[in-house]
């Protein structure tokens, strides 16, 4: 019994030996810091930055501390060595540093930022640097962490928000992604950055967001995204006199119809097997991003415009598409290859996380040299195309109208995702 005992301990003491490597829990705190940290050093400034007039008062520093928290940060560097800072700094600009009461209106002439720049280039405002930037966004981690966050990628993002706009919009952001998805365990990534598209100070900087998620989203670390939209329309069966209850594609139609993605024609068709024209690929996919990213499909279109003009012109902006298909003629039937890459990139990659295993050349028609292979396999390996009963993809065929709804039923709700295997 003893000998048994001993075997069994030591088993116990070689899986816990081992179950660091093997059943890794996600980053460390301290590694999301460090992530957290290397976009803002990336993305504010260095150590001397000085932005002498930051929406009414000063900004300093590796994160670009704010106002009253440059202030804190330049008195500190200013205690560490007083000798040094008021040679520096001198006599007056000293003196207000040691007893002002706020720095919240404070903006600085060149000779005073030249003076800050230089005090926060020491080696003690280097070391007093390093020390507030870790020990501040240690504390924006910890207060998502509290709000019950758990995404390592959406709490880096948090950091960032908060740096940024304080703890009132990062609450505030994170409280609408929670929200939405039902719980704050449950935010991405990709949740976060659409509220804070959003929101009404955050969304303001479109460009600043963009940057924080492709980051965060190049960490790797973000949980597959939940794709769930709302249905804004109802479907009945027979509205369409030509998609009979017993099709394949039948639900699919209904779903594509029901999130606003497609629609019949005026004399009560579908034409389930019409073909899907360039332009109108384009369109869905612009729909499906700006419906994901904002919640609303709302487009605006100019008068005297073509039809297509307004989604053609979003899906370029937003790196849908390329130059190659925005100066084409749109009026051209869509080949399959040509709607994989469209819609390949009409979600972000976290709400396009593979969940089936497709092995490079594993599809029997599409080679991994071809330019829109990658396109095609991000979706069979997502769940979204699954080709036919052989595997085969048919790249060059048109693609027609039931085929597309299928596509567009799975982009809109992972629920309807297929699972498949190709090795």
């Amino acid at each position: 019994m003893r000998k048994l005992t001993a075997a069994l301990l030591a088993c116990v003491m070689l899986l816990g030996l081992l179950a660091p490597a093997s059943l890794a829990a996600g980053p460390t705190t301290e590694a999301i810091v460090d992530a957290a940290l290397e976009f803002l050093y990336a993305h504010e400034g260095n150590y001397g930055s000085i932005n002498k007039n930051d929406n009414g008062a000063l900004s300093v520093g590796k994160i670009q501390w704010h106002a009253d928290r440059a202030l804190s940060l330049v008195r500190s560097v200013a205690n560490s060595n007083p000798d040094n800072a008021k040679a520096i700094l001198g006599d007056e600009l000293y003196e207000e540093v040691l007893t002002a009461q706020s720095w919240a209106t404070r903006v600085v002439d060149d000779e005073e930022a030249a003076a800050l720049s230089a005090l926060l280039t020491t080696a003690e405002g280097k070391a007093a640097q390093d020390s507030l930037a870790t020990s501040d966004i240690t504390g924006y981690i910890k207060r998502a962490k509290n709000l019950g966050l758990t995404d390592a990628a959406a709490l880096v993002y948090f950091a960032d928000l908060e740096n940024q706009g304080g703890s009132g919009m990062s609450r505030r952001v994170a409280a609408a992604a929670a929200e939405t998805v039902g719980s704050f365990g449950a935010v991405t990534l990709s949740d976060l950055h659409r509220a804070a598209l959003a929101d009404s100070v955050a969304g303001k900087y479109p460009v600043r967001r963009g940057q924080a998620y492709d980051y965060c989203q190049s960490l790797g670390w973000s949980s597959p995204a939940q794709v769930h939209f709302p249905k804004v329309a109802t479907y009945k069966q027979g509205q369409f006199t030509d998609v009979a209850a017993n099709q394949w594609y039948t639900k699919n139609v209904a779903a594509a119809v029901e999130f606003g993605l497609m629609k019949g024609d005026s004399d009560g068709t579908f034409r389930p097997n019409g073909q899907v024209t360039i332009a109108e690929a384009i369109t869905m996919a612009a729909r499906i991003h700006k419906i994901y990213t904002t919640g609303s499909q709302d487009f605006s279109q100019t008068p005297g415009s073509k039809w297509y003009q307004v989604y053609l012109d979003y899906a370029y902006q937003k790196g849908i598409i390329g130059r190659s298909y925005y100066t084409c003629d749109v009026n051209q039937k869509a080949t399959r290859a040509q709607f994989a890459e469209i819609f390949a990139n009409a979600l972000p990659a976290d709400a396009l996380a593979a969940r089936n295993t497709v092995a490079d050349n594993a599809i029997p028609d599409v080679p991994a040299s071809q330019s829109y292979a990658a396109a095609v396999y991000k979706l069979y390996r997502a769940g979204i195309l699954t080709g036919g009963e052989d595997g085969a993809f048919r790249p060059q065929s048109n693609i027609t109208r039931a085929e597309a709804s299928a596509v567009a039923a799975r982009m809109a709700d992972t629920d309807n995702r297929v699972s498949i295997t190709m090795k």
